[in-house]
């Protein structure tokens, strides 16, 4: 092409107000977001102790996922984290019409997801077909590292050997796909989604976020050091997941940095969303002032943490 006609489209694109973003540079946006994220994670997960993982997802245009722990990332104790593979695998069968949404079945999936009910949970899991139908849809799902072993406070069947496990990265898919209604459809994802975000426990990563929509699933066991929260946060600026599994630490210390975590990311991502990115890629110049809130954030934790465990906060010893 002659040097005048390249002159010429250049012209067109700028007047246009149109901008091409090379793709390296998009790439380092990313790594950059990806190395600060895995940063505030460590950082405000570090005094857990015991075995911790998380995820931490964007979704949307330009949609990023991180990964850490302080270990090899793998399925964990689930407690009722558990229990949205409980209710998909109910509106599964539903859906099949191989068993009917009933009112005490509608009634049993809100005690379940809202107040993390295990009475409910159990007469579900028995209507749903078991406890190994429950673990074969959520493998159907592609939830490989999911498995229902036990019933609910089943202490018998734990003493044999018998446990619950979920992982990060398959509550992650699980919300995600929920949200972008990938699991089963609009109708029913729009149900689960309704019934997370009307769960009770908001003591863990929602605690202390702000101006945002919380769908969200808590699991714990005390006597077992677990305490985990499974969460998508829908802002103005995004919609974002933060999966935390956590156990054998200390419970005073999980709620304080799961607590951490969920304000810290959500500040950062909004600081970050997925459009500005995109616009900002044209320069790492415009980039480096914006991560520099990272630093500001670890000072405020630094300089003022909490003093005061949420209403949630376990002081028994038991399964929820």
């Amino acid at each position: 092409m002659k040097k005048g006609v390249w002159l010429g489209v250049i012209g067109i694109l700028l007047l246009g107000g149109l901008v091409v973003q090379p793709k390296s540079v998009q790439a380092t946006s990313l790594k950059s977001e990806r190395s600060a994220i895995k940063k505030i994670a460590k950082q405000d997960l570090k005094s857990l102790g015991g075995r911790w993982s998380v995820q931490i997802t964007r979704l949307g245009k330009q949609p990023l996922s991180v990964q850490t722990g302080n270990h090899k990332i793998g399925r964990q104790r689930s407690a009722s984290t558990i229990k949205v593979f409980i209710m998909l695998t109910i509106y599964h069968r539903v859906q099949k019409h191989q068993i009917k949404l009933t009112a005490q079945n509608q009634q049993d999936l809100t005690l379940m997801i809202h107040n993390s009910d295990n009475a409910a949970a159990n007469r579900l899991i028995t209507r749903a077909g078991g406890l190994k139908m429950v673990t074969k849809t959520a493998h159907q799902f592609g939830f490989k590292q999911t498995s229902l072993q036990r019933h609910l406070l089943d202490t018998a069947a734990l003493q044999r050997g018998y446990d619950n496990y979920t992982s990060v990265q398959d509550l992650t898919a699980f919300l995600t796909k929920m949200y972008r209604h990938q699991l089963l459809g609009k109708t029913y994802d729009r149900k689960m989604l309704t019934l997370l975000k009307g769960c009770r426990n908001h003591s863990k990563l929602p605690y202390l976020v702000k101006n945002a929509t919380v769908y969200n699933k808590t699991g714990e066991y005390p006597d077992k050091g677990v305490q985990n929260d499974a969460a998508l946060f829908k802002t103005k600026y995004g919609v974002y997941s933060i999966v935390v599994l956590a156990q054998s630490g200390s419970q005073v210390q999980q709620y304080r940095g799961m607590n951490r975590l969920g304000r810290d990311i959500v500040t950062y991502l909004n600081q970050h969303p997925a459009k500005q990115s995109r616009q900002n890629t044209s320069s790492h110049l415009t980039l480096q002032p914006r991560l520099s809130s990272l630093a500001a954030i670890v000072s405020l934790e630094n300089s003022a943490k909490p003093t005061m465990l949420p209403k949630f906060f376990d002081h028994g010893y038991f399964e929820r």
